[in-house]
């Protein structure tokens, strides 16, 4: 009888996430637009694309496998008929190689109507790159924000456009005090990164106003990425029930396609949004003076020149 129970309960649990979960709607078509997704071969990102693509937007998957870079690619294209997908290599965490995918999309796209900052990761390993940077650190806020603001001229070149950043909920547990010191446990480390993207949007929010392109965060919620990558039982027991209680990657992606495609975010730009709709992320967040120093303190570890950068 306790087994019954328990399953009615696991099977409940999913259908209330499933009915609380937010879904876009909106069934704008994207023909002529061009969407760059950062971490896309697999995951909320690769959702995120297909979504885009089956809207038929031009599509370039950003990430660092060319293999499962290109594979998502084949896989999108087969699956919404679009030809208009394509594989770019980024490395975030390679500040040149942020600069080198900009050179390149710069030379071979004209416009870029939105830009999803999706890549992330948590790295349990403490350890600083070639370029002197926390690896986490680097590959969810550093190269980010590198690459944003190198391509803020060809987003204002294309407005009305905009910049998304996906950050977590978890943001509301870090800090923007001594972000490169790896003293830092993994965790604090991830929440410090999402902290640090939520209020860089809103800092570029403000230095973008008026310019035609909106810059919002979000919160995708608390998803399973790994039903498919887990090999021992143990693991696949552990993703099963990771499965009832987190959302899928499909509906993980469901705010990043809001906040790229709804006409309500036309116009809305400094927020932040979960489940399809604004939400209140940390009061700390809101801090203009911490933004401004947060951003100058970026701006030294990137190495951003004069040159790069008209904000």
């Amino acid at each position: 009888m306790w087994l019954f129970w328990f399953l009615l309960t696991i099977v409940l649990i999913k259908l209330f996430n499933k009915v609380t979960s937010g879904k876009c709607y909106d069934e704008k078509v994207m023909s002529g637009e061009v969407v760059v997704v950062t971490g896309a071969s697999g995951g909320i990102g690769y959702e995120t694309a297909l979504e885009i693509a089956q809207r038929g937007a031009k599509v370039i998957i950003a990430c660092r496998d060319a293999a499962k870079g290109q594979r998502a690619v084949n896989e999108i294209t087969k699956r919404t008929k679009n030809t208009k997908v394509r594989y770019m290599h980024l490395d975030l965490t390679s500040l040149a190689s942020v600069r080198n995918f900009v050179e390149e999309l710069k030379s071979s796209e004209a416009k870029l109507d939105v830009l999803v900052n999706n890549a992330g990761a948590i790295c349990t390993k403490r350890e600083y790159t070639a370029d002197g940077l926390l690896k986490d650190m680097q590959i969810n806020y550093f190269g980010p924000f590198l690459l944003t603001v190198l391509l803020v001229p060809l987003l204002k070149k294309s407005a009305p456009s905009r910049i998304l950043v996906v950050a977590s909920a978890w943001h509301k547990f870090g800090t923007a005090e001594d972000i490169n010191d790896k003293r830092y446990c993994y965790i604090q480390s991830y929440a410090n990164s999402k902290f640090c993207n939520v209020v860089f949007s809103k800092e570029l929010a403000r230095r973008l106003a008026h310019t035609g392109v909106v810059v919002n965060s979000l919160n995708p919620g608390q998803v399973n990425t790994s039903l498919y990558k887990s090999s021992s039982f143990l693991e696949r027991l552990r993703s099963l029930l990771l499965y009832f209680f987190f959302k899928t990657p499909n509906e993980g992606a469901q705010t990043s396609l809001y906040v790229a495609v709804s006409d309500y975010c036309d116009q809305v730009t400094g927020k932040y949004f979960e489940d399809c709709a604004e939400a209140s992320p940390s009061a700390r967040t809101e801090d203009i003076v911490l933004a401004k120093k947060l951003w100058q303190l970026t701006e030294g570890l990137v190495k951003l020149t004069p040159e790069e950068t008209s904000l």
